[in-house]
C-alpha cells in the first residue's frame, strides 16, 4: 500500500494532496465517471478536471485512463485507493467543532479585583452577561500580590485593576492584557479637616502641607508581612494610619477623622456621594496617571467562553463610557442654552 502525506498548509508541502483532492479521487474511483463524480460532490466539471490534473501531477501518473465510456484506474491508482480511503475514514471520525453558544454556558468565571473594580467594571456588564448566558456564575476574588501565579494555576481567570507598579512587558509572552483608560488620583479629606478649611479660606495648598497628616492606604495583599499599597510618596511607613483592601470604605472612614485618602478621579464623585468630604486640588498628587488593565493567562486566551466573557466586559465598559460622554455633552448644551 502506498503511503500518502496530506497537505496541511497553503505555504508548505505544495506536492501533497488536500483532503478535498483525496475525497475526489475516492469518489472518482467508485463511479469511474467524471460527470457523475462532479454531481455527487456538488462540484462543477471544471473543478473536477482541475483536481484530476492536480492529482496526476502530484502522483506522477495518469491515475485514470479512458476505456469506452468509463475512466479506469491505473495500477498506481489501485495501489493508492486503500490508503486514501483509510485517511478519509480517520478524517470523518474526527469530532466536529462545537458551535459556541453563551446560552449553554454553566461556567464559573473567577475575577480577581478590588471592590471598586467590581463596581466600575463588573456591575455595568451584569445585564449583558446574564442576558446572553443566564446560567453562568461569577466569583469575585480579592486581588493579592501573587495574582500572576493564580492566573497561571487557574485559581482566577482574569485580573482587573492590577496594581499600579505592575510592569506589563515583564510578565512574559504567556500573559495577555487589555489596557483601559488613564485615570489620575485625587486627595480627599472631610470638610472640617484643616486642609479643607484652609482651602475654603482661599489659601493655596502646597504638597509640603500634606506631611503634617496621616493617610488611609488601599492594599493589595501582603508581601512578607509588609503591605503592598497602591500609594507612594507621603503614603508610606508611619504616615499610614489605616490600611484596607476595600477602597469603597475609604470615603466613610474619612468622615470620622482628620486623615487623607486617595481616590481615582474617574469615580471620586460617585464614591463620595453626599458625604461631607472635600476634594483637594489635583496638583497635590505627584504620581503619574494610573492605567487599569484586564489581565489574563495563555491558559484561557483561546478558549471561546473566556473570549466571549472578556468581550462582554470590554463592550459594556465602552457602552457605559459612551453614555457618560453623551450625558456630559447634553448637560453642556443645556448649560449653554440657559446662558443665552
Amino acid at each position: 500500500m502506498t503511503k500518502i502525506l496530506i497537505k496541511i498548509d497553503n505555504d508548505i508541502a505544495q506536492d501533497r494532496p488536500t483532503s478535498e483532492l483525496l475525497r475526489f479521487l475516492a469518489e472518482f474511483y467508485d463511479s469511474r465517471n467524471l460527470i457523475s463524480t462532479a454531481n455527487r460532490l456538488g462540484k462543477g466539471s471544471a473543478t473536477c478536471f482541475r483536481l484530476l490534473a492536480q492529482a496526476r501531477e502530484i502522483f506522477e501518473d495518469p491515475l485514470f485512463v479512458k476505456s469506452g465510456r468509463a475512466m479506469m484506474p491505473t495500477p498506481k491508482m489501485d495501489s493508492l485507493i486503500g490508503e486514501i480511503q483509510s485517511i478519509l475514514m480517520r478524517i470523518d471520525r474526527l469530532p466536529s467543532p462545537k458551535v459556541f453558544s453563551p446560552k449553554n454556558l454553566t461556567q464559573d468565571f473567577r475575577i480577581g479585583c478590588i471592590d471598586n473594580a467590581a463596581l466600575r467594571f463588573i456591575v455595568p456588564s451584569l445585564a449583558n452577561l446574564f442576558d446572553q448566558a443566564p446560567n453562568i456564575r461569577l466569583s469575585i476574588i480579592s486581588l493579592h500580590e501573587h495574582f500572576q501565579w493564580a492566573l497561571e494555576k487557574g485559581n482566577i481567570d482574569i485580573v482587573i485593576y492590577a496594581p499600579p507598579n505592575l510592569k506589563l512587558r515583564e510578565l512574559g509572552k504567556k500573559f495577555h492584557y487589555e489596557t483601559l483608560y488613564n485615570t489620575d488620583h485625587l486627595y480627599v479629606v472631610r470638610n472640617t479637616h484643616p486642609l479643607a478649611v484652609k482651602l475654603r479660606e482661599g489659601k493655596q495648598l502646597k504638597r509640603s502641607d500634606l506631611k503634617n497628616y496621616r493617610f488611609i492606604a488601599v492594599k493589595y495583599g501582603y508581601s512578607e508581612g509588609k503591605i503592598t499599597t497602591d500609594s507612594s510618596g507621603f503614603e508610606e511607613g508611619s504616615n499610614i494610619a489605616i490600611d484596607t483592601p476595600y477602597l469603597l470604605t475609604v470615603p466613610h472612614m474619612l468622615t470620622q477623622c482628620d486623615l487623607i485618602g486617595r481616590l481615582p478621579e474617574s469615580s471620586v464623585r460617585e464614591l463620595i456621594g453626599n458625604l461631607p468630604l472635600t476634594i483637594l486640588p489635583k496638583n497635590l498628587v505627584a504620581d503619574p496617571a494610573w492605567t487599569p488593565v484586564f489581565l489574563w493567562h495563555d491558559r484561557t486566551h483561546f478558549d471561546p467562553a473566556h473570549q466571549w466573557f472578556r468581550s462582554v466586559l470590554l463592550r459594556s465598559l465602552e457602552e457605559k463610557r459612551a453614555k457618560k460622554r453623551r450625558n456630559r455633552k447634553n448637560s453642556e448644551e443645556d448649560e449653554v442654552g440657559r446662558t443665552q
